[in-house]
């Protein structure tokens, strides 16, 4: 059955394809994800990225904590501009950089500031930015989550951090989490320059399903005919329909589990750009997508940041790439998946990253503030 469904794929179609965690509907809905693909197809005209918007401009230079400071910039990216946020550390002569980027529907300002602040504490500058259609990058519709397209946004972040004058852009990492994670190893495959990469609470293999990805077929079955909704109300009125990232238990959203809505509620901060919504059909744009065989193939050194007791991100899919890569660390933490965002997890997981990139970076010692 799925590969009769990989036959309609959206990328045989000319449109992206690939799997989040929802590769947990692929089996007792395959023929319904084929028809909402054929139909994804037939109105692909109507559903490409609308030209850039400029959410926002650069707004002005800010000191961070423990010294550095923070830059707001802009950079091209495919069709449009992402924005992004450059931490520098203090009195630091072209540091090596880290490019950052965050999970499904997350932006820049939610919780990798702390990640970026720690980095800078070791001499390693970071440039962590939004992709396409979320934060303050442009992109219309908003909310749309595309992993292939936000592997152009990786591509284009990459190429900007290796041109800025500010940085030592030949020592480069990548750090990307959740589904971040997956995108930073295709980058990093695919790119063949990068020192190292952090692939934190990392969804590797879309193959291995977590046990709080699929809540039911009437959940299943909303979700594609709210997607088809929506791929028909933008061809005809030229406007998304949005569901929930998050939803509690009982509700409807991508994610239905109370533990995970009170957990990334908390590290949301106040005056965020993050929206606790996405566009519809972006359930669509995940049809077939695994990071797993590009990331095995990875030469560069990788270190898993991951839990075993993760129910979004299995573990057992990061022991199995540290089996097949040449070069992978793995470093258990506590918790579940979004208990990486906040302490006393957040600042574990980060010392232990800092470390790992200062090792790979070789940066100089930040001059105290």
């Amino acid at each position: 059955m799925r590969r009769a469904c990989a036959m309609l794929s959206r990328r045989e179609a000319g449109m992206p394809r690939a799997p989040f965690e929802l590769a947990a509907i692929a089996v007792p809905l395959a023929l319904a994800r084929a028809f909402a693909l054929g139909l994804a197809f037939g109105l692909a005209t109507g559903c490409a990225e609308q030209p850039a918007v400029d959410a926002a401009p650069p707004g002005p230079t800010v000191p961070i904590a423990g010294g550095g400071e923070r830059r707001d910039l802009r950079f091209a990216c495919g069709a449009g501009t992402c924005a992004g946020w450059l931490f520098l550390p203090a009195g630091a002569s072209a540091p090596p950089v880290v490019v950052m980027a965050h999970g499904f529907a997350g932006t820049r300002d939610v919780a990798l500031p702390a990640f970026a602040e720690r980095f800078a504490r070791e001499g390693v500058a970071s440039l962590v930015f939004d992709y396409r259609h979320f934060g303050a990058s442009s992109g219309a519709p908003r909310q749309l989550v595309d992993p292939w397209r936000q592997l152009e946004d990786w591509r284009g972040a990459l190429a900007f951090a290796r041109g800025l004058d500010a940085v030592d852009g030949a020592r480069l990492a990548l750090f990307g989490t959740s589904l971040g994670a997956g995108l930073a190893l295709i980058s990093a495959a695919e790119d063949g320059d990068v020192r190292a990469v952090v692939a934190q609470v990392p969804l590797v293999d879309s193959s291995v399903e977590g046990e709080a990805t699929f809540y039911g077929v009437a959940w299943a079955a909303r979700l594609l005919l709210t997607g088809w909704a929506d791929l028909l109300q933008q061809r005809i009125l030229g406007t998304a329909i949005e569901i929930p990232v998050f939803a509690p238990a009982g509700g409807f959203g991508m994610i239905v589990d109370d533990a995970a809505w009170t957990a990334f509620a908390k590290v949301v901060p106040e005056g965020s750009t993050h929206r606790n919504a996405v566009v519809a059909h972006s359930a669509f744009t995940f049809d077939s997508w695994n990071p797993a065989p590009q990331a095995a193939e990875l030469r560069a050194p990788v270190l898993a940041v991951a839990s075993r007791s993760d129910r979004f991100a299995p573990f057992a899919a990061v022991e199995a790439l540290a089996r097949q890569a040449p070069n992978v660390e793995v470093v258990e933490i506590p918790g579940d998946h979004f208990d990486v965002y906040a302490p006393p997890v957040r600042d574990e997981a980060a010392a232990v990253e800092a470390g790992f990139l200062a090792r790979h970076l070789d940066p100089t010692p930040p001059r105290a503030p």
